[in-house]
């Protein structure tokens, strides 16, 4: 027996629709340092896609490890980004014979500090490795002490998109975070920072802008409520995926 056209309509509508597939959860991965260490890192790959996807590389505080990134991780997946979260040399599953980080005198923390900018070009040149991201499409997040490490290398990495900034401080383990965010030319920057800290961060957007003929290349938004740190903030992981899609993905016609 034939069905009639409306009969059939009204029987697709009925069937159950086919569930979403779900986003994966991130692979362990082992990377070589230039200098030889082995680091462990979570990679939560970019959803299949018939063109390149944009990169993103998430930096911890000191004293941190990757899982405190986990929540920025998975959103940015979702928006469709291959992203990378490491644990730097000496923290969490890296630390190998190395004290803790509580432990550590300032000197040492230093000088450990320093050469994770080695790591930090590790996880760059891993996405990099992957055909199935932009190689030339990168986008960079630091949490605290994390945003040292994440200005300084986008400095020398053309590939740089944009850099997230969470929290940061100006001058740092050795680090000149007002100096790098003016060396950055123009590089979009976004800054989340507390009420508290607001003001120091408006200074680092306006020392910025100042270097580099009024380009005003830095955006500062503030947490709300009483939060002291960014990883706290709840809504903060789909604000700061929404602006780094604007910059990797910019909207045809312009942004």
């Amino acid at each position: 027996m034939l069905l009639v056209p409306t009969l059939v309509a009204a029987l697709a509508a009925s069937a159950p629709s086919a569930a979403p597939a779900p986003v994966a959860g991130p692979d362990v991965v082992s990377l070589t340092t230039e200098d030889k260490l082995v680091l462990q890192a979570d990679y939560y790959k970019p959803r299949a896609s018939d063109e390149a996807v944009p990169g993103a590389l998430l930096i911890h505080d000191a004293g941190g490890s990757r899982a405190d990134l986990q929540p920025f991780a998975e959103r940015l997946q979702k928006s469709g980004f291959a992203v990378l979260v490491l644990d730097l040399r000496g923290h969490g599953a890296s630390r190998g014979d190395q004290p803790p980080w509580s432990e550590l005198s300032e000197p040492a923390r230093a000088r450990l500090w320093a050469f994770a900018l080695r790591d930090v070009k590790a996880g760059a040149d891993f996405l990099r490795a992957d055909s199935a991201v932009h190689s030339s499409n990168l986008s960079l997040l630091g949490d605290r002490a994390g945003c040292t490490l994440v200005a300084r290398y986008a400095v020398k990495d053309e590939n740089v998109r944009d850099i997230v900034l969470l929290a940061p401080k100006p001058r740092e383990l050795g680090f000149d975070l007002e100096q790098d965010v003016e060396d950055l030319g123009g590089l979009p920057t976004f800054i989340a920072t507390t009420k508290g800290a607001q003001e120091g961060a408006e200074r680092l957007a306006a020392s910025a802008r100042e270097a580099n003929g009024g380009l005003d290349f830095v955006s500062v938004a503030a947490f709300k409520g009483e939060l002291t740190s960014p990883i706290d903030d709840k809504r903060l992981p789909a604000q700061v995926a929404k602006w780094m899609r604007d910059q990797a993905v910019p909207k045809k016609g312009g942004r």
